[in-house]
């Protein structure tokens, strides 16, 4: 039975009042794996296993049951210092190995698509830093020249805490306690029934074994606690999410044309914009010009059926920062040069874009940052303001508004600087100017 909007009012001040109280409680019982590694003394074995496991979840292959499903969380969730943005929504190709050789060394994990892209990733515990100088000025992974790799090249280092840090300044730092809490315990809460209950089982085993050989072990008490809060709330957390989980579906296809009318009550003219969204993830906002064909120098409201185009965008990501905009009431909004391009177009927008920083910077909103990124360059973020409004929906499309008219509709120096940059590299690749309608 459906509780009401007061019942469920009451019930989440009784979940919040216990929830505090739980973790508040002192005590942190060690895994197994603890108790017999550690006791022998032989922390290596444990580094060993934590290797072994991560790239057994990673591989698509493997008879877990998650397909690609955590290899996707886990590129998703990557840090931005890593700066990966390749496409993670088709992932058959990837290809997951350890203990690659590179250079004269062997690094823990190597996850890539042949000739395309890949991620070297070194793991740490208490070890002192060694190897990602070397790992990065090698010139072959795993016998393949990294100048094979068209894409992108990016280097990760999994560590014990914030320091020490990699020696090597390509290789982004993450904490095994930020691996944790940003991508294998929402994984683990929101798929854990889909899949086989031994890979389940293993998958919080898992957390729990990190948690301990790093020092930053649960307690078990607590844990059961909490799995008992959610028993005992279950209905009520389920009706809820129900309700926004159908409302957010039916938000990311009606965005545009909400935004669009949230434009025009403004006075801002949207005839020459196109808005669309593509696999219920990426919401696209780009001026009428923005997608031409690269042969037939078509001017395109969408991307071609044949996807030979040349493309800029602005964009919001519905899926991978829901979490962010519900939990924080935060928009993130980018300015991007599409990955699909060709490459030779690719370097053709990112070096005169590079190049006049100082002179974009110089137009951008206080809201706004240059990335330094080969795709998303700029970064823009807004307060989701539920405060002022009693629609999270709506206060999300205000965001969303007021994030387009600071970068675009009344910031004309800047749209003419990106517009410029994007005529020039297509004629410069393609031999023909785009015709861009102010």
């Amino acid at each position: 039975m459906t509780s009401t909007p007061d019942e469920l009012k009451q019930q989440f001040r009784s979940f919040h009042r216990r929830y505090d109280q739980i973790t508040d409680i002192p005590e942190s019982p060690r895994s197994l794996l603890s108790v017999i590694e550690h006791t022998l003394g032989n922390h290596r074995k444990s580094e060993v296993y934590v290797n072994k496991m991560l790239a057994y979840f990673l591989n698509p292959s493997e008879s877990h049951g998650m397909g690609t499903d955590f290899l996707r969380a886990v590129l998703d969730g990557l840090p931005s210092s890593c700066g990966f943005e390749e496409d993670t929504f088709e992932l058959g190709d990837v290809v997951v190995d350890d203990q690659v050789a590179v250079g004269s060394g062997y690094v823990d994990l190597v996850i890539q698509v042949e000739r395309e892209w890949f991620l070297m990733i070194e793991l740490k515990f208490r070890a002192a830093e060694t190897g990602t100088v070397a790992y990065r000025s090698a010139p072959d992974v795993g016998g393949a020249n990294k100048s094979e790799y068209q894409s992108g090249h990016y280097y990760l280092y999994l560590h014990h805490r914030d320091e020490p840090q990699a020696s090597e300044s390509d290789f982004a730092n993450w904490t095994w306690n930020t691996f944790i809490t940003d991508v294998l315990r929402d994984f683990c809460f929101k798929n854990g029934p889909r899949y086989p209950q031994r890979t389940t089982t293993q998958l919080r085993e898992f957390i729990d074994d990190i948690k301990e050989i790093t020092g930053m072990s649960d307690q078990q008490p607590r844990k059961r606690e909490k799995i008992q809060l959610y028993i005992d709330n279950y209905a009520a957390i389920h009706d809820v999410t129900k309700v926004f989980d159908k409302h957010w579906k039916e938000f990311s296809k009606q965005w545009q044309g909400r935004l669009e009318a949230a434009l025009q009550n403004d006075g801002f003219d949207t005839d020459n914009w196109h808005l669309s969204l593509n696999h219920s993830e990426w919401g696209r906002i780009f001026r009428h010009g923005w997608h031409t064909h690269i042969k037939t120098f078509e001017t395109l409201s969408k991307r071609a059926s044949d996807r030979k185009d040349a493309r800029i965008i602005f964009h919001h990501r519905l899926k991978r920062n829901k979490v962010l905009a519900i939990r924080d009431r935060k928009l993130k909004f980018y300015f991007r040069h599409c990955g699909s391009n060709d490459t030779e177009f690719r370097a053709a927008l990112n070096k005169p874009f590079d190049a006049r920083t100082d002179e974009i910077r110089a137009h951008l909103p206080s809201t706004a940052r240059l990335t330094g990124k080969k795709r998303d360059k700029i970064e823009a973020t807004y307060d989701i303001q539920t405060d002022h409004s009693t629609d999270f929906f709506e206060a999300y499309i205000q965001a969303l508004k007021q994030a387009l008219i600071d970068l675009a509709a009344d910031n004309e120096p800047l749209l003419t600087i990106l517009t410029q940059n994007y005529q020039e590299a297509f004629e410069e690749v393609y031999g023909c100017e785009p015709v861009v309608t102010a």
